[in-house]
């Protein structure tokens, strides 16, 4: 067992889907929701956002071979849905819904209906986003046997329970915490998102337009 590649692949994922981090476009997007609701909901989200990395950490290669889609590629296309999510943050609309008013017969529909509307950018591109996706798909290139594919998805797995208790008792900390601190969290982590956004389009045109990195470089020369 390569405890090397297990430990680094758990730092490096803790650090991208950044849960404590969450907690206000979590609060914000859910918050009205009962207790019992809102932890419906963080099941599905964590639960959409696990299987789909689960996918790309064991078979991303051949999902991007079977589109044809060159990895570089994929980090623009990425970047630019991560870069819109990050303005609509910091423009304060990233967790606006038009509609709150939800009705149903139990739990069960109202977390339904709400994790339609939360899906992204919650799931997309938040938990499973450009980030997240080649972070796995660069340790999945590293795995040495299938043992290595196992402890990697166990890794996976215990990130996004604790994703899932994080969401599911963050009220600890929005009954104690004033919702400035949240608002003002979100803005100056929508600029962070907006960075890592733009950081992953200079790498996917750098890598496929190296001419255009090239000159730039040459720019900062002169």
């Amino acid at each position: 067992m390569n405890w090397s590649l297990i430990l680094n692949f758990l730092a490096a994922m803790l650090a991208i889907v950044n849960p404590i981090g969450l907690i206000p476009i979590w609060k914000e997007m859910t918050a009205d929701a009962k207790p019992a609701v809102r932890k419906r909901i963080a099941l599905m989200v964590t639960g959409g956002a696990f299987l789909i990395l689960l996918i790309f950490l064991n078979a991303g290669e051949y999902v991007l071979n079977f589109f044809d889609i060159d990895i570089n590629v994929f980090k623009i296309a990425g970047g630019i849905l991560l870069l819109l999510t990050a303005i609509s943050m910091v423009s304060g609309t990233a967790t606006r819904l038009d509609n709150r008013d939800e009705k149903g017969d139990s739990y069960n529909e109202l977390a339904k209906k709400r994790f339609r509307k939360v899906m992204v950018p919650l799931i997309m591109p938040m938990l499973a986003g450009p980030g997240s996706l080649t972070t796995v798909m660069l340790f999945s290139s590293k795995a040495g046997g299938g043992m290595d594919y196992v402890s990697l998805s166990i890794v996976l797995l215990i990130v996004y329970i604790l994703l899932v208790l994080v969401f599911s008792y963050s009220y600890i900390i929005e009954h104690r915490v004033d919702d400035l601190f949240f608002i003002g969290f979100t803005r100056i982590f929508g600029v962070i998102v907006a960075a890592i956004a733009v950081q992953f389009m200079v790498e996917g045109l750098g890598a496929n337009f190296p001419v255009l990195l090239k000159g730039s470089l040459n720019f900062e020369r002169k």
